[in-house]
């Protein structure tokens, strides 16, 4: 059995709902092709699901087989001749994404459930092939178009994985109307209908004292055509030791980090009398960055689906910078591999709001995705899940209190 061979794109690589196919050679002990007296191979293949491998005898000893499978991910497929691996099994298979269809797309935020007039609010859309799986690479063409009461000012980001935030401010209040589509086809639930409401009392005040602090004040002065002094005074002290003590405003990020699933074997280790077996693990930990921070897990040792509950912070001063998580194999005998990253948008992040985050992990040496074609290298290895919880820092200017 270990002679025998395994040859094809489709034992190493494939695409959700495409056909893939391999072919396993049988051999003698000196690895020439057996002709005749062949014997059929077992062939299994496990990862999310187990799906079914047909298969064709061929001449000279060849079997070919193929499959379909709908869920993007890593798989092993599993050769072996009367109980026994063939030489390289299992094999990994990496199942990736198909192209991007709308049938599968999604789309969710506070955007596309109701908003204010006046105020920019926002949603994402999460580029998925049919069968559903998440891209992990931006370049896709959506088309956005938002009608009803009146027009409104909008602005799409391409995130560079898979998700595209979307904000715009309606103008007016009344039922507007976001259409979703891509090649002509609308997303799932588009178009939706969203209602615009004028911004409670509360709001507009909030609104006017924090772009003028003296502005009731101000107004009341010049309708009644008099001046306080006095009053005129505080108002400029107090204007003075804003700006002394004015400062950027910060945040801390706290980053509970819950587990991952399906990671990257790195790891390899021969086993059984002959050593024609194989274990696959890997030891991973953490690392978090955010401009020149770093922070970094505990290591979970041969586990691909570990578990942490740690926590970590790190200080916010742009939010437009993106949250790095890298997964890393620790090697304690040579240099640590790096088995996946993902970049995190902080946008979105409401302050003292947790939110729950899944990220697909990337290739670990992408700088940020390409152009999400059939043909991109990115491959999906595995998920990454925490909560995020955004925060003004402590030592920061609270700026209701200098008022």
């Amino acid at each position: 059995a270990v002679r025998c061979t395994g040859v094809g794109r489709g034992l190493t690589r494939a695409y959700a709902g495409e056909e893939a196919r391999f072919t396993v050679e049988s051999r003698d002990v000196n690895r020439n092709k057996t002709t005749s007296g062949a014997k059929k191979f077992q062939v299994a293949i496990r990862g999310i699901i187990s799906p079914t491998v047909h298969c064709i005898a061929g001449d000279d000893g060849e079997f070919h087989y193929s499959y379909r499978t709908a869920r993007a991910g890593v798989y092993f497929v599993a050769v072996m001749l009367d109980g026994i691996d063939v030489g390289g099994s299992p094999f990994k298979l990496t199942v990736d994404p198909g192209p991007t269809h709308a049938n599968g797309c999604s789309a969710a935020g506070p955007g596309i459930t109701g908003g204010y007039t006046g105020m920019e609010t926002s949603f994402v859309v999460q580029a998925r092939d049919f069968y559903g799986n998440a891209r992990a690479t931006g370049g896709d063409v959506f088309n956005i178009s938002i009608g009803g009461t009146a027009s409104a000012r909008m602005r799409m980001r391409d995130n560079e994985n898979g998700t595209y935030t979307v904000a715009y401010t309606p103008e007016i209040g009344g039922d507007y109307f976001i259409s979703v589509q891509h090649n002509g086809i609308d997303i799932q639930g588009s178009p939706f209908t969203v209602s615009s409401d004028p911004m409670p009392r509360e709001g507009y005040l909030e609104m006017y004292r924090s772009l003028e602090p003296d502005f009731g004040h101000r107004l009341q002065s010049e309708m009644l055509g008099t001046i306080d002094k006095g009053k005129e005074a505080e108002i400029r002290r107090k204007k003075e030791k804003k700006s002394k003590h004015k400062q950027a405003q910060e945040w801390e990020l706290n980053i509970k980090l819950l587990a991952g699933r399906n990671l990257m074997a790195k790891d390899t280790v021969a086993e059984g009398t002959y050593g024609t077996t194989f274990s696959h693990s890997s030891d991973p930990y953490v690392t978090l960055s955010l401009g020149n921070q770093t922070v970094r897990s505990s290591t979970i040792e041969k586990d691909l689906n570990p578990t942490w509950n740690e926590e970590m912070t790190l200080r916010v001063t742009d939010r437009m910078q993106r949250l790095v998580l890298t997964v890393m194999d620790e090697d304690k005998d040579d240099e640590d591999d790096a088995m996946g990253k993902a970049f995190v948008s902080l946008i979105d992040l409401v302050e003292g709001v947790p939110k729950a985050v899944t990220t697909t992990l990337l290739d670990p040496a992408s700088e940020g995705p390409a152009a999400g074609e059939r043909g991109s290298t990115e491959l999906d290895l595995g998920e990454v899940s925490m909560v995020l919880t955004m925060k003004p820092a402590k030592g920061s200017v609270d700026h209701k209190a200098l008022r």
